[in-house]
């Protein structure tokens, strides 16, 4: 055998081993895209069914909302909504919007006219402020001498010394 017919072995032996790695990831592949095909569906059916007992929660939760049985589960989602409400108006103040008194959408504070439903927006008047207190200045003594502020009533100045004369 020589040179020529080793090298055209030696190339065929390379080609099998790379025709069976590309096969071999190429099944892998497959595999890959089945089982990632087949998790996508599962978690669809999945959404689909909590869907259908949130549907079903509702449901109860509006036909019999005093059901001893879900009792606290109930109160549970009373305190939610709650919060949500408290949140939703943080947010309304943040994003300075109001609600429209006609279609209750959420527009903005400056609006003159709902941009849903075309009321005129009703613009609460502005709560007074309170009249600001009147803060009486205490009387401040000064040096004679100096001219220093004194902090304390006494008979010399902290400052220079001088005696002071009531």
């Amino acid at each position: 055998m020589g040179f020529v017919d080793t090298v055209k072995e030696l190339a065929e032996k390379v080609g099998d081993t790379v025709d069976k790695g590309i096969k071999t990831g190429s099944d892998s592949y497959k595999k890959m895209t089945e089982k990632s095909r087949i998790k996508k569906e599962i978690s669809r059916l999945n959404i689909e069914i909590n869907n259908i007992f949130a549907t079903v929660g509702k449901k109860l939760y509006t036909d019999d909302p005093a059901n001893k049985e879900f009792s606290k589960v109930f109160e549970a989602v009373r305190e939610k909504q709650v919060e949500i409400e408290e949140l939703n108006a943080q947010l309304t103040a943040l994003e300075d919007k109001i609600q429209c008194t006609k279609c209750g959408e959420m527009i903005s504070k400056d609006s003159r006219f709902c941009d849903k439903c075309g009321a005129k927006v009703e613009v609460p008047a502005p709560e007074p402020s309170p009249e600001p207190e009147t803060v009486v200045a205490e009387e401040v003594k000064i040096c004679r001498n100096c001219g220093a502020e004194l902090i304390e009533a006494g008979k010399y100045c902290d400052k220079c010394g001088a005696r002071l004369d009531d």
